[in-house]
């Protein structure tokens, strides 16, 4: 029969391994109204446009199942002569394509770059990068658009 002592130090264990186990747990299950909600809006939502997902200023990309991920954020600081990567990735409903969606990227509120691109169909999302280089120091912002409409914003001092 085990003692006190080594049940506190197995429940201590136990304890301290639940932070490692609960990133790789599987996230709370949505309602089902928020299921039927997402599943209407995919196959009805043609007209009302696509939905940012995630608008992260990336260092590094790569790919998960044959998916395009940003493996590691920037943060808000950046060598100058680093690549600025703009990591977009969209809901986009059923029978879907946007073509005025682009990223642009502004030194000091001056726009440096403009890249467009499309987003199709895709009910687990669209992912695309676009980047450019730290050319120069100051303050660089980088911009996701659908037409003239700012829908997220990542900014970066270059030093």
């Amino acid at each position: 029969m085990p003692s006190i002592r080594h049940l506190s130090v197995a429940a201590l264990v136990a304890t301290l391994a639940l932070p490692a186990f609960a990133q790789d747990a599987a996230p709370a299950a949505p309602s089902a109204a928020e299921i039927k909600k997402v599943t209407e809006y995919f196959l009805k939502g043609k007209d009302a446009g696509p939905i940012l997902l995630d608008f992260v200023a990336c260092k590094k990309t790569g790919k998960v199942d044959n998916k395009l991920v940003c493996e590691e954020p920037m943060g808000e600081r950046a060598n100058k002569g680093e690549n600025l990567v703009a990591f977009v990735r969209f809901f986009a409903p059923k029978g879907s394509k946007y073509e005025d969606l682009k990223v642009k990227f502004l030194l000091d509120g001056e726009v440096r770059t403009t890249s467009d691109f499309t987003v199709t169909e895709s009910w687990t999302g669209s992912a695309i990068y676009k980047q450019t280089p730290a050319s120069k120091i100051g303050t660089w912002e980088m911009q996701v658009l659908r037409g003239d409409k700012i829908l997220g914003s990542n900014k970066i001092v270059v030093h």
